[in-house]
């Protein structure tokens, strides 16, 4: 049988990088874009070698991602894997629109161009997957962009999912909650206290959902956010203070 094919952005850190150790464990050849990560993303060729090739874009530019697809263009996938993402937090009083304009360039449109553009590169049988996030189903403060961007992307992922399916191509997203990478906060570690399963998550257990929304066994399902987030997005904060005065 021939070596499975994945696209992976975002593949040289975080869940980007555990999605694609797991699909080379599994078998896959990846391809794994990376845009500032430079010593990462060596260091995963430097590691998986034959089975993995890294390309370098800065997915704020439109020509940059265009130029991206186009080195893709001979490739045939089973996967693609939307990954890349970027928040960069604002200030409401004095809003930079130049934040909006790139973190829906890179969490948003991009998905959607490298999807379209490449739509005759996936096998029948093959599948999309789009990292959103739990900032998707609620409101922000200072990260307006990002949570619009990620709404917008689980919503792009149901249209998605109507329109390949005739082509035989599955379309999921998945949800993150607090997961620990080196995003990571001081603030981000008090989830801990809040999420009933009482910690981060890992970025394996993410990879791990992908692997499986990509498989054989997820054959019916499609247009769906699953949401990994040890149930965090479940707890109203006053209700659980409530609950633990209760108790004391």
């Amino acid at each position: 049988m021939s070596q499975k094919t994945a696209l992976v952005t975002g593949a040289a850190i975080g869940i980007g990088r555990a999605i694609c150790d797991k699909l080379v464990s599994e078998g896959y050849k990846v391809y794994g874009t990376y845009n500032t990560s430079v010593d990462q993303a060596n260091e995963l060729k430097r590691k998986l070698k034959r089975d993995v090739e890294v390309l370098q874009a800065d997915f704020r530019s439109r020509d940059q991602t265009l130029e991206l697809i186009e080195k893709l263009n001979g490739v045939q996938f089973d996967a693609i894997i939307n990954n890349a993402g970027m928040i960069e937090f604002e200030d409401f009083e004095n809003y930079d629109f130049d934040v909006w304009d790139h973190t829906l360039a890179v969490n948003l449109t991009t998905p959607l161009l490298i999807s379209l553009k490449l739509k005759d590169n996936i096998k029948k049988g093959g599948a999309i997957v789009n990292i959103a996030s739990t900032d998707g189903l609620i409101g922000s403060f200072a990260s307006m962009a990002y949570s619009a961007s990620k709404a917008a992307l689980i919503n792009l992922t149901k249209s998605l999912g109507n329109n390949f399916a005739s082509k035989g191509v599955r379309v999921n997203a998945v949800a993150p909650g607090w997961i620990r990478t080196a995003m990571s906060t001081e603030e981000s570690s008090g989830a801990d206290e809040i999420t009933p399963l009482g910690r981060e998550g890992r970025p394996e257990e993410v990879a791990d959902l992908v692997s499986y929304l990509i498989s054989e066994k997820a054959s019916f399902i499609t247009g769906a956010t699953i949401v990994i987030d040890g149930g965090y997005t479940c707890v109203d904060y006053i209700m659980l203070q409530e609950a633990k005065g209760e108790q004391n």
